[in-house]
């Protein structure tokens, strides 16, 4: 009787642990899942609901990825100091990661890869300089703009002989320099730029934009490099291009579109045959499901004309090619991790209770990292518009694939003589309140 009775406390119990795994499976959850709940407001066109999710979630900025996330968000309300308040925080703690603990190496090689500190992939640690920098120039600092710029060029040699540049991060350069009369230093941008857009544009960038040609040809004819000038006209097919006159009676109008959202890492896993334990062994990792969302597209409207922007960086790309590229680290790990807790296991198979919480908490805890900057645009989009000196209204309109305007933001602007002034604007969903139905009327009226 006492032995039936232990082996129904026995099974009641195994039960009980495996009632327990699923909690746990339910409770680690994936950041992935915390992104998509984080998102729903910017989706929604409101901003601030997910500002307070991201606050409430890590008040004391403990986390990198967090402060990244709450950085833009902050942003994305108007609020510019706070966000590159935070934005340094993320940017010290990243530093500080440069010496990865020995503590952190192990517990991703046994438990799972989120234990490892979170720097950011390299394309997200440049833009993490080029929002700060962004934020300096909306707050009409563009000499503190320009240190940002200098530090990403630091990063940017640290990471080796051939280090990753970024295009845009180069050609926004280049306009800071430009505005504070530095064309030695704008058109070393401009080239640099150049050299990116032309040897990746078309794979994880956007190939060549019009305006950053224009902007090399102006400055090479500026400076006098006539040699330069005609073969650099011809290498680019500009050979009709002809820079404009300088005039103090205009100046120039810089919009900087941040366009949808960037891609959202899932968690996948499989079955893979290790040669060492001779079995299948389960491994789980992240990737990006589905393909890049088509955007709406915006049209700027200034002075009674209609202007395209262009694309200048293309971070869903970028976001793919990261991961691509640290596929196989990551499941190297995941097959040496497996390894690990299936010997393990394998050592507690004597139907003891240690041995059954040990195989619960291996399944538990297989979950893959998918951190990622969530709350970054899709793309980056801009124009530079010469426009007569004094205040002009500016709307962009954004369009659906139909053509419908589905909604309008506005700025008021004053143009200097031969300044730029800058309209940064970010763009998800249509903001909440605006009676989009009477958009539609409007812009036929103009028509």
């Amino acid at each position: 009787m006492l032995k039936l009775n232990l082996s129904i406390i026995f099974y009641l119990l195994r039960r009980i642990l495996l009632v327990s795994a699923c909690m746990m499976l339910i409770s680690c959850a994936t950041y992935s899942q915390y992104a998509h709940s984080l998102r729903d407001g910017l989706l929604h066109g409101d901003p601030d609901t997910s500002l307070a999710i991201a606050e409430k979630k890590d008040p004391e900025h403990k986390e990198i990825i967090s402060s990244l996330e709450k950085g833009m968000l902050r942003r994305m309300t108007d609020d510019y100091s706070g966000s590159n308040k935070i934005f340094e925080i993320a940017k010290q703690e990243i530093e500080k990661l440069y010496g990865i603990s020995v503590t952190e190496n192990i517990a991703s090689l046994t438990i799972n890869d989120t234990f490892r500190g979170y720097e950011g992939d390299r394309f997200e640690q440049l833009l993490l300089h080029a929002f700060m920098a962004m934020n300096y120039i909306q707050l009409e600092r563009l000499d503190d703009a320009r240190v940002e710029m200098l530090q990403a060029n630091i990063k940017m040699m640290e990471w080796g002989d051939e280090p990753d540049e970024d295009a845009f991060l180069r050609y926004l350069e280049g306009i800071i320099y430009e505005n504070l009369n530095e064309e030695d230093n704008a058109l070393i941008s401009y080239r640099k730029a150049l050299i990116v857009y032309k040897e990746k544009g078309g794979q994880h960038y956007p190939r060549i934009p019009d305006i950053l040609k224009k902007d090399l040809l102006r400055l090479l004819s500026v400076n006098g490099l006539n040699s330069e000038f005609d073969k650099t006209k011809k290498e680019l097919s500009m050979v009709t291009y002809k820079p404009a006159e300088i005039n103090n009676q205009f100046g120039e109008l810089v919009v900087i579109l941040n366009n949808g959202l960037a891609p959202i890492k899932s968690e996948a896993a499989l079955p893979i045959f290790s040669t060492e334990v001779q079995q299948n062994l389960r491994i789980a990792f992240p990737v990006y499901r589905g393909v890049k969302g088509v955007l709406d597209k915006p049209v700027i409207e200034v002075a009674q004309q209609q202007f395209t922007m262009e694309k200048v960086e293309d971070i869903d790309a970028l976001a793919r090619y990261s991961l691509e590229q640290k596929m196989p680290g990551i499941m190297a790990r995941a097959t040496a991790r497996a390894v690990v807790k299936y010997n393990t296991q394998q050592s507690q198979q004597d139907g003891s209770f240690a041995g059954l919480l040990l195989t619960v908490t291996n399944l538990a805890t297989e979950r893959a990292d998918t951190r990622s900057w969530t709350t970054l645009p899709q793309e980056i989009q801009l124009q530079r518009i010469r426009l007569p000196v004094g205040e002009h209204q500016v709307e962009i309109q954004m369009k659906n694939s139909a053509g419908k305007v589905v909604d309008v933001m506005s700025e008021s602007v004053i143009i200097k003589s031969e300044r730029s002034s800058f309209v940064i604007k970010h763009w998800n969903a249509p903001r909440i309140g605006l009676p989009i139905l009477q958009v539609v009327p409007q812009t036929e009226e103009r028509k």
